[in-house]
């Protein structure tokens, strides 16, 4: 529009280039203009790989609600936490009265009897869950007074990773189950407010409708086998309790029950590596390299809760290189201080070098109509 509103009263040679260039020197330009230039995606992580172990070895945790439950003439507020597997998908769902971090702690005890301890534990950087890892390593710390003490801590302690702030996408194994929850409780409950106990039941129920769900394509041939979801892993079938196989009454005099077990459990996780594995595998965005962040590049901090021109602008600080070499976390220096965001969430200006090659590059500025 520019050349065209140029061409009316005068012609000048290099007209083209001359403004691109103008255009990629213009800081407001450029500003409306950047945006995030997110790494290749990553692996999966060891977690959603981990066959052949316990549900919940592996598990994501995370805050939904508030709850409105009603207690006499009040209407206090509960919230839900999410514990997600991570490798077969199952959810278990708590419910505690506050979001404090002795709260988190009560309810990480009470998913642990049930479902067993974990080995590791994936979250946001939410200050209950911070709270959270401080008083378990402190608890910890506090009781290894031994060698035999410090060997079983080693083996049952608890390894807590958490994702970058503002960077709900690596932790979406676990967010978009949260997702599901919601919209089954946005539908029942709209706008009621039942009793504690009937909030507890209900909430068991949705936990077993979203183990009930299938992981996979399910088939209509009658011939196929039956869809595994994540109920087969916990409970034996996607539904109810399992008939394990076929018995008579020898089996109750030479107790081979565990060796039935055993083997339906060996038949899920072989369906699992055949089946499920495979659809995990292939990427299914960001599957180019981009140019990544350095030390020192100039950028903007998306902010998706203010407009562009409200943005910080900060310098890179630091970068957190993934095992593959690729940089996704940054450390941001502004006006608010040092931030630690994901390369998704900033923004980075056009290096002068960058600019060079723009101005510098070459182009036909014939008058002549181009043909594609």
């Amino acid at each position: 529009m520019v050349v065209n509103e140029v061409r009316q009263k005068y012609w000048i040679i290099n007209l083209r280039p001359t403004v691109r260039t103008v255009a990629s020197r213009c800081l407001l330009c450029r500003i409306k203009k950047v945006t995030p230039k997110p790494s290749r995606l990553g692996d999966l992580p060891e977690a959603r790989l981990a066959h052949h172990l316990r549900p919940f070895t592996h598990c994501g945790i995370d805050l939904f609600g508030p709850l409105e439950v009603t207690v006499g003439r009040q209407r206090p507020k509960r919230y839900g936490v999410i514990f997600t597997c991570l490798t077969v998908r199952a959810i278990h769902i708590e419910v505690v009265p506050s979001l404090t971090t002795d709260s988190l702690i009560m309810a990480l005890r009470r998913a642990a009897a049930r479902r067993g301890w974990p080995q590791c534990i994936y979250s946001d950087n939410g200050t209950n869950m911070r709270g959270a890892d401080a008083e378990l390593k402190k608890a910890c710390a506090e009781i290894m007074n031994n060698d035999i003490v410090q060997s079983e801590l080693a083996h049952r302690g608890v390894d807590w990773h958490f994702i970058p702030p503002a960077s709900p996408h690596m932790g979406g194994a676990w967010e978009r189950l949260i997702r599901s929850v919601k919209s089954t409780l946005r539908v029942v409950l709209k706008e009621r407010a039942p009793r504690e106990e009937v909030l507890v039941i209900f909430l068991a129920e949705v936990e077993n409708m979203v183990n009930s769900r299938p992981l996979t394509h399910v088939s209509v041939d009658p011939r196929s086998q039956e869809t595994l979801t994540p109920n087969h892993f916990l409970l034996g079938s996607s539904s109810n309790l399992p008939v394990l196989g076929d018995f008579d009454d020898s089996d109750l005099y030479l107790r081979r029950q565990w060796r039935v077990a055993q083997r339906l459990s060996d038949m899920f996780w072989q369906r699992w590596l055949k089946e499920i594995l495979p659809v995990l595998l292939p990427r299914q965005k960001w599957y180019h390299d981009e140019d990544s962040v350095r030390v020192g590049d100039l950028v903007l901090v998306v902010d998706p809760n203010l407009p562009r021109y409200s943005w910080p602008v900060g310098i890179i600080e630091a970068v957190y290189p993934g095992k593959d070499g690729r940089v996704r976390v940054v450390d941001v220096r502004s006006n608010r201080g040092v931030m630690k965001r994901p390369v998704t969430r900033v923004a980075p200006f056009p290096r002068v070098d960058e600019c060079r090659d723009t101005d510098t590059r070459g182009e036909d500025v014939s008058d002549a109509p181009r043909t594609s």
